[in-house]
């Protein structure tokens, strides 16, 4: 099981070496979630997956409390759909979890809000 079976979407910030090896040794879509996504589904068909989100693939004005928080970031909306579009899909999600949410960074408490409403959509549409 190597970097062919590793999907990688809307990743919008690393080195040049990281983004290379992303290019040469992953299915790897920066800078983009929804189209990607899509199009990966069929091919995972009903294999055993795990589904990490890292909260900083939103825009900091959805979600400003993560230590890495960067412009040119999808919405809460967009996330929401790439859930419901894997829930919906034919992969057998076998875990998964959300990271980077550091609640302490935003005084607003809209990510901590967000983080919820993804987590509870994710329990709600990958548990079949």
């Amino acid at each position: 099981m190597g970097g062919e079976n590793v999907y990688q979407f809307g990743i919008r910030s690393g080195s040049k070496e990281e983004f290379l090896f992303g290019r040469e040794h992953t299915n790897f879509y920066p800078f983009d979630v929804a189209a990607p996504l899509k199009s990966a589904l069929p091919k995972l068909g009903s294999r055993p997956v795990y589904v990490t989100i890292d909260i900083d693939v939103l825009d900091p004005s959805c979600a400003p409390g993560t230590g890495t928080a960067e412009a040119g970031g999808i919405t809460s909306r967009e996330l929401l759909e790439a859930i419901h579009m894997i829930a919906g899909s034919d992969v057998n999600v076998v875990g998964c979890d959300l990271v980077e949410v550091a609640p302490i960074y935003d005084p607003t408490e809209q990510t901590p809000i967000v983080a919820a409403k993804l987590i509870r959509e994710m329990l709600l549409g990958f548990v079949k």
